[in-house]
């Protein structure tokens, strides 16, 4: 609908003022009474002409209204109000088209890649790893879902000083296992080690395998090949949770393979030669302060052994020789400073800077009884991904994790999602679903008419209730919400309109009966009916919620 507003107004601007590309927004006005949509062109329009938005708004105004929509002027904004007859129109057009109607070729192909968890190996995945999960599975949908081709992939951190301490800690706890005490290990493990339970387990499995023959082996071998036991059962954890909550991978890149394969050295060497490196004290650092940084950063120790920034940046080299036109991450909101100094790397290395977009995830907290929980009753540490994905369900953990902007914090109200009633958001919006299709089995048996099979397009006239018509514009709206989240990289976009389209839809509900004895008036609110579960599964399938039959 914004793009029919847009068509007019580009044209007039073009043809009366021989203006373009102005950076102006049509939103919907937060007072609705005021109209269906909103720009404030005239603001921006009144420095190039000179002249007062109020009258510029009263001036354009009195042009752009046709018999699609009438325009109106207020205080230097226009306010816009569809017609009966474009509404209409264009929810024939969703009955039609169905879930086609929502999406456009926007990406034309354009090849994306996609980062996110790429959690370290070191541990089961806790709640921020699981809403960055969400968040890049519902990008991944909404990309794909608007033409382009888009590429899943997680980065594992497998390589450098983490993994060393994780085989630290796990031959520390087989060590205690046996009785064998190391006081150099000790000190080791209680100053920089990995304290969780899950790391006692981890030596359990490993006295069960190996028995004592892990006495016998050398402190430094020890460490390593624990370390690698230790990541590689990290990453069944890891992958075994992801996929329970329904999120897919194409790529799992290690970080040990671009140092195997020389893309390390390879990318170091190239910002050697362009002159971006200097050697200070027995190191070679990267002159990132060059680049916005605070300060210049190190690329290779003075033992010389490359650092985790080098890798990366070797990463993000390897991602661009592969051809993505542009690469997406979601870090954790505490990476937000990491991000000049790997901008200027890869501005170094000649990569344009907008080829690179980050979008940031906050931490989740838990709440029930009006108390924050920060230990699992399990085990007495931290609650994981998996915990909680168990105790609520997969539904609830991804829509709620949508509930809000990425890098805002967000509360989880375990309590709440266990309730089903309309103060519990997803069942709210699921429920909105189960009804439509209860709707329609009762229709079919009482009535023999089946409102999946059945034309409905005709009846979509018959609709006077004030009701009906502002549930069908919210649900064409529904459109411009979804091309927003693509551009915007926003997928709480979706949730907020699912939950708008479903407060309307019980409300309609409530207050009008479907099966009525004048049939046009019954198939009319079966086509309104129609519509509302054409949005919401489209909704639903992009944020990877199921749409329920039944409730």
């Amino acid at each position: 609908m914004k793009e029919l507003i847009k068509e007019k107004l580009e044209t007039l601007l073009r043809e009366k003022y021989s203006l373009e590309g102005l950076n102006y927004t049509i939103e919907e006005p937060k007072d609705r009474h005021l109209g269906d949509l909103a720009t404030n062109v005239c603001f921006l329009l009144s420095k190039h002409l000179k002249k007062p938005p109020h009258l510029l708004a009263e001036e354009i105004a009195k042009e752009l209204s046709n018999e699609d929509f009438q325009a109106e002027p207020l205080r230097g904004f226009i306010n816009f109000r569809f017609s009966e007859g474009r509404i209409k129109e264009s929810f024939r057009e969703l009955l039609s088209l169905a879930s086609n109607y929502y999406f456009e070729d926007i990406g034309k192909g354009k090849r994306l890649q996609i980062e996110f968890v790429s959690a370290n190996p070191t541990g089961p995945l806790h709640l921020g790893h699981g809403r960055g999960a969400v968040v890049g599975d519902a990008l991944y949908r909404l990309l794909k879902a608007f033409g382009y081709d888009v590429v899943r992939e997680y980065y594992i951190n497998d390589a450098g000083y983490q993994v060393y301490l994780f085989g630290l800690s796990i031959l520390y706890r087989v060590y205690e296992l046996f009785g064998k005490e190391d006081q150099e290990l000790k000190q080791k493990f209680e100053e920089e080690g990995y304290k969780g339970n899950y790391v006692k387990e981890l030596a359990k499995d490993v006295k069960a395998f190996f028995g004592e023959e892990v006495l016998g082996w050398e402190k430094e071998q020890a460490i390593e090949k624990l370390g690698e036991y230790g990541v590689k059962r990290m990453l069944e954890d890891i992958k075994e949770t992801l996929a329970f909550m329904g999120v897919e991978f194409d790529l799992w890149v290690s970080e040990k393979s671009l140092h195997q394969r020389g893309l390390v050295e390879k990318v170091i060497k190239l910002l050697e030669k362009k002159g971006y490196t200097y050697a200070q004290d027995g190191a070679l650092w990267f002159k990132s302060s060059n680049f916005g940084d605070d300060k210049d950063r190190v690329l290779v120790r003075s033992d010389g052994t490359p650092t985790y920034f080098a890798g990366d940046i070797a990463y993000h080299y390897y991602k661009y020789e592969r051809g993505f036109e542009e690469v997406i991450n979601l870090w954790g909101a505490d990476h937000w400073g990491y991000l000049p100094r790997l901008k200027g790397a890869l501005k170094a290395l000649g990569i344009p800077e907008d080829w690179l977009k980050v979008e940031f995830v906050q931490m989740v907290r838990l709440f029930s009884g009006g108390k924050e929980i920060r230990m699992s009753k399990r085990t007495g540490e931290f609650i994981t991904l998996r915990e909680l994905l168990e105790e609520v369900g997969v539904d609830a953990v991804r829509f709620i994790f949508l509930t809000k902007r990425s890098d805002t914090p967000l509360d989880f109200d375990i309590d709440l999602v266990k309730q089903n009633t309309a103060e519990n958001p997803v069942f709210y919006v699921q429920y909105a679903h189960a009804r439509v299709r209860g709707v329609f089995r009762e229709v079919r048996q009482r009535f023999g008419v089946d409102p999946d099979k059945e034309s409905l397009t005709e009846y979509v006239n018959h609709m006077k209730d004030q009701q009906g018509l502002e549930l069908m514009k919210k649900l064409l709206f529904f459109k411009d919400t979804l091309k927003d989240a693509v551009l915007n990289l926003s997928p709480h976009l979706i949730v907020y309109d699912l939950l708008e389209i479903a407060k309307l839809f019980h409300n309609y509900y409530n207050h009008h009966r479907v099966m009525v004895e004048d049939k046009s008036v019954m198939m009319c609110r079966l086509s309104l009916l129609k519509g509302v579960e054409i949005g919401l599964k489209v909704g639903l399938n992009l944020i990877g919620v199921n749409a329920p039959e039944r409730m």
